[in-house]
């Protein structure tokens, strides 16, 4: 199969005069690839939560970051599981602080093995999650769990910066036990000329609750009548169905989307579900899959061969792009499902089938593929994000990429093998709600 590697390798070194990219998104999340940071602190907020303080092992500082945004890190375990933790600290010039909710494999181990003096590989910061740069709009922050964590950093830069607009912080946590960062957060606000603060305490009995402190769960009721719907900016943090329950609830109640910023690091159609498929099919033209080019050397192996007929099949779409989201190769697959012909596609940014709310979201993750070489999704796990069709349609797609790299082992490019799951997405999402039903009607009975 020499000959087809070959040719995939040198899809990444094409540029097309034509090309133009839709949106720019820069080398901004990485300026260069893994940088080895040391455990210099260790301490727990909860029996739960563990924070982790990191310092530059060459005894540099870290990059300046902004709150909200995120760290990726590498575990030094055999797994060498890439993971995604959001800084739970202001920039201070010494270190970064990650603050993990013991769950999953990687904040498992981060819990158990991770000790002061060990080395960790990071890259970063990224993100957009973060402060309007002006204080011209009230803020509204909204988290639940350790969904905290950026919310903290926000307040200290908040209070570093002199804020001095209306700031609200609302946190949902178990109880008081489970209740991260409590006195940081309220030593904060005081510091803040209009910060006010609402937790809620879904465990908690109602009896011994103080001020500003509530029995149950934050509800869309609370912020339609308690923060001001039409002039602030909200900012979300937790499980996903509380996210999803809060983006959706106050973009109904008529908060512009543009005003609504959420973290979250799993895939954006989980959150935002109407927005990834249509709920009535999209006419798709019918592709007349591409006859293989006649094949005039007969030493063509026969590994080759399927080579070009996979590419030249109508049933997947096959991508191709550079190392700055350029497509180079684009097949009968992907004309079927995204409708672009190749002459349409090739030499045109991948924003061309991203829809806009979760471009910021794609090119970060592409850029650290990039910058360090590693994916999660080349090993089989699949991705699941919505996509966008030549006409506009929303559907949902599941893929997998195959990095192409040159001969220093530097990423010159991706490959990815992408299906359309609209009906499979559709037929869950109304069995999810089928099931929802059922478990309501059973608890009033």
């Amino acid at each position: 199969m020499q000959n087809t590697r070959e040719a995939l390798g040198r899809l990444s070194e094409r540029r097309f005069a034509s090309g133009r990219r839709s949106g720019d998104h820069g080398m901004s999340i990485l300026s260069s690839g893994w940088r080895a940071f040391t455990v210099a602190e260790r301490h727990p907020e909860t029996a739960q939560i563990t924070s982790f303080h990191l310092v530059p092992a060459d005894g540099g500082a870290p990059p300046v970051h902004k709150a909200g945004q995120h760290l990726t890190l590498r575990l030094s375990d055999p797994s060498r599981l890439i993971r995604n933790y959001t800084i739970s600290t202001a920039p201070n010039g010494h270190h970064w602080r990650i603050s993990v909710k013991r769950e999953g494999a990687a904040s498992t181990w981060l819990h158990d093995a991770l000790r002061v003096g060990d080395t960790l590989e990071v890259a970063g910061p990224g993100g957009d999650f973060v402060l309007p740069s002006s204080a011209e709009r009230p803020l509204v922050l909204v988290s639940a769990g350790v969904g905290v964590t950026p919310m903290v950093a926000m307040l200290e830069e908040a209070v570093a910066q002199g804020w001095s607009g209306p700031l609200h912080f609302i946190h949902c946590t178990r109880d008081a036990a489970h209740q991260a960062f409590a006195e940081h957060v309220a030593d904060l606000l005081a510091k803040l000329p209009a910060g006010r603060s609402d937790i809620f305490y879904s465990r908690a009995p109602q009896a011994g609750l103080g001020a500003n402190q509530h029995g149950g769960r934050v509800t869309l009721d609370f912020l339609r009548t308690q923060t001001p719907l039409g002039d602030a900016d909200y900012f979300l943090c937790g499980p996903a169905d509380f996210l999803r329950d809060m983006a959706r609830g106050l973009h109904e109640a008529g908060v512009d989307r543009a005003r609504i910023h959420y973290e979250f690091f799993g895939p954006p159609e989980e959150i935002l579900e109407e927005a990834a498929s249509p709920t009535t099919p999209i006419p798709v033209r019918p592709a007349v899959p591409r006859a293989p080019q006649p094949v005039t050397d007969e030493t063509m192996s026969l590994e080759d061969q399927l080579g070009r007929a996979l590419l030249g099949s109508a049933a997947d779409a096959v991508v191709a792009c550079d190392r700055d989201g350029i497509i180079t190769l684009w097949n009968p697959g992907a004309e079927r499902i995204f409708g672009f012909t190749p002459e349409e596609a090739v030499g045109q940014s991948l924003d061309i089938i991203i829809p806009e709310p979760f471009r910021a979201r794609h090119w970060e993750g592409y850029h650290v593929t990039v910058a360090t070489g590693e994916s999660r999704y080349g090993a089989g796990d699949l991705l699941a994000v919505p996509g966008l069709r030549k006409d506009g349609g929303r559907i949902s797609i599941e893929f997998t990429i195959v990095l192409l790299k040159d001969g220093a082992g530097q990423v010159s490019g991706m490959i990815s093998s992408i299906r359309d799951v609209s009906r499979r997405f559709e037929e869950t999402k109304a069995l999810k709600k089928r099931v929802a039903e059922l478990e309501k009607a059973a608890g009033a009975a």
